[in-house]
């Protein structure tokens, strides 16, 4: 059987065997009878067609060739192309993500110091927000490590009176 193919604007034609045109035949699901071999070699080249031979099939990579990504990115800037300097394909939002941390810091620290006292609310800060061990933050106090489980310990106890619903507080705090 010869089948054709549309590329582009012309046909090309292969060349299939027996085997090759069964396999055709299933993998083009053609549920329909026929009762010669070129009847059946019909069916398959206007299924084929239908399902692929379209223009619109094949004008695809036409109207879609160009969307992509560029070689090089646009510059915003307007500087000179350098090979060494390019900016990224993949959007950069850690930036961002740092101001939102931030701000989620500067809002907590502010929270803790407005509602406990100023060791309670240092050594809060310190060992929950900072992420500073006990024994460090005791040593750069110049003060014990009880002290401060002592400071972090009424901290604990007065932040769960004053806010009984702790998901205003992230769980890394342990409260």
């Amino acid at each position: 059987m010869k089948l054709k193919i549309r590329f582009d604007k012309y046909f090309q034609s292969i060349e299939l065997n027996e085997k090759e045109t069964e396999e055709m035949w299933i993998s083009l699901s053609i549920e329909e009878e026929y009762d010669s071999q070129e009847e059946k070699e019909k069916l398959i080249q206007e299924k084929f067609n239908e399902e692929f031979n379209k223009p619109e099939f094949n004008n695809w990579r036409k109207h879609n060739r160009r969307i992509s990504m560029p070689e090089m990115p646009f510059r915003k800037d307007d500087q000179e192309e350098d090979l060494t300097d390019h900016m990224d394909y993949i959007p950069d939002y850690t930036d961002l993500e740092n101001r939102d941390r931030k701000a989620d810091y500067e809002f907590y620290c502010e929270l803790l110091r407005k509602n406990l006292t100023t060791k309670q609310a240092e050594a809060f800060i310190a060992v929950y927000l900072d992420g500073v061990p006990v024994n460090e933050y005791a040593d750069s106090v110049g003060t014990s490590k009880s002290n401060i489980s002592h400071h972090l310990a009424a901290a604990k106890k007065k932040l769960k009176k004053i806010f009984p619903n702790t998901s205003t507080f992230p769980s890394s705090l342990g409260l």
